[in-house]
């Protein structure tokens, strides 16, 4: 009997040790980075698909859901089908893309973020004529199956000036 009682005073004392942390102790860092560095982890990705001309890594990075708004290349844009043929149309007509991006913010909570920044972007045709543009790019994501993917995009380039 003595030797029960001993065993289970031993037992209760060495899960309550296990239990007991200080006030203050933090919990175990995550695995995953926050939600404002996945956001600019997302930016890079997106950014060297269109570098490389990739519309198929491009195409997986957003959610393709029902009802999507889109503000892009000038247009709004109400379907994955739409935004789908303007990227490979957008992609396509470029021999050369070099985008570049500059006052960088992140956010979010959760399962939701976003970003912000403004870009240069350069082109080049097959033909080898070039422009450049600079502009304004906003994204929302959301971790879906525990990827991040846009599920709202808004870039925006000034007026043409007179």
């Amino acid at each position: 009997m003595k030797l029960c009682k001993k065993s289970a005073s031993a037992a209760v004392v060495i899960v309550a040790i296990a239990a007991w942390r200080p006030v203050g102790t933090a919990t175990l860092p995550s695995k995953e980075p926050p939600v404002a560095e996945s956001m600019r982890l997302l930016s890079q990705q997106i950014v060297d698909a269109y570098e490389r001309r990739d519309t198929r890594t491009l195409k997986g990075l957003y959610a393709k859901q029902e009802g999507a708004l889109f503000f892009w290349e000038r247009k709004m844009t109400y379907s994955w089908d739409q935004l789908d043929s303007t990227m490979d149309n957008l992609i396509g007509a470029a021999a050369k893309l070099k985008l570049a991006t500059a006052n960088f913010r992140s956010g979010g909570s959760g399962d939701t973020g976003w970003f912000a920044t403004t870009f240069h972007i350069d082109r080049s045709t097959p033909e080898g004529k070039e422009s450049s543009s600079d502009g304004r790019w906003t994204v929302v994501a959301e971790k879906i199956n525990g990827r991040w993917l846009i599920v709202h995009e808004h870039t925006s380039f000034p007026l043409p000036k007179s």
